[in-house]
């Protein structure tokens, strides 16, 4: 393989975003919106104990595996060597397990060696959990490089490795969601666990149904997405109500290896800096300015996370 193939309002309620990703509506063209479910930073991320730690993963791949989903799970390898049957969990209940990196370090400050080595250690890794070749990597926050130079090293190593990336195009906040919902679950707080478990959902459809308007913006048509969760409690608690959501508005659940299928993963990369973006704001016309209203919807979760408090 030569360079791998890279090729609304969070104020509002569930309801209300359910009429409006009716108002969104399909194209008499269009097929019915598809969806693949990608989780960031295995085994797990937060401070929970590890019998909490399996418990969660097995809530939340219950539920998935009870749905049909076939989630990617992307792994940080430095965390492994203690929480490898976490790992083994994904295995065993159909889903796949792709490089996330040893460390999480931020290609756009760490020192270069050191990064590229750290996508090779969680490789090696990776492969003797799996037992054969793994097939997806996908960049720390997102980060590609901030200059060519960084860039195309990193692309060397990944054709090397026989890697696909994989983008996303529903990038959001939720992870500042997981430690308040902790909080108010070790506070006893149902109410206020519920509260932020809503929030979740609105944040993830408001960030959905601006990636659509992109889509159709930038390409005249909608597109197989991929959504960026984390592997955190609440994602584990709401993720049977999130897919119920998700198919209440249409979407049908594909995997990664599907939804890369789509010819939009295959458009050249258009973007070279230090923004961690969406692939629908990458791809030409070359739209970064978009990550403006990504910020305003940090904004408003923010102010919303912190209103009852």
């Amino acid at each position: 393989m030569s360079v791998p193939r890279c090729g609304g309002s969070a104020r509002l309620g569930v309801t209300a975003l359910l009429f409006l990703g009716l108002a969104h509506g399909l194209g008499a063209q269009e097929q019915a919106p598809r969806i693949a479910i990608t989780i960031d930073d295995l085994p797990w991320n937060g401070p929970l104990l590890p019998e909490e730690r399996e418990a969660a993963t097995r809530v939340l791949l219950s539920t998935l595996q009870a749905r049909g989903v076939k989630a990617s799970g992307f792994v940080n390898c430095g965390r492994v060597p203690s929480e490898a049957p976490l790992l083994k969990l994904w295995l065993e209940h159909g889903m796949t397990l792709g490089n996330h990196s040893e460390a999480h370090r931020d290609i756009n400050t760490a020192q270069l060696d050191i990064w590229l080595e750290d996508v090779r250690s969680c490789d090696e890794r990776l492969r003797e959990i799996v037992g054969g070749p793994v097939r997806y990597f996908r960049y720390p926050m997102l980060h590609q490089g901030p200059t060519a130079e960084r860039r195309e090293a990193a692309f060397r190593l990944l054709s090397e490795l026989d890697y696909q990336i994989a983008h996303v195009t529903v990038d959001n906040s939720e992870f500042m969601l997981s430690r308040p919902y902790e909080e108010a679950l070790r506070q006893g707080d149902e109410t206020e666990a519920e509260r932020l478990g809503d929030l979740l959902i609105e944040h993830i459809l408001a960030m959905l149904h601006h990636s659509q308007d992109v889509a159709r913006r930038k390409l005249g048509r909608d597109v197989d997405h991929i959504l960026l969760l984390h592997a955190t409690k609440l994602v584990a608690d709401r993720m049977d109500a999130l897919l119920d959501t998700l198919a209440a508005q249409g979407f049908s659940f594909i995997s990664l290896e599907g939804a890369l299928d789509d010819p939009v993963y295959r458009l050249p990369d258009a973007y070279i800096g230090p923004s961690g973006l969406s692939w629908l704001y990458r791809i030409e016309p070359l739209s970064p300015e978009d990550a403006a209203w990504d910020g305003e919807q940090s904004r408003l979760l923010r102010e919303a996370i912190g209103s009852n408090r």
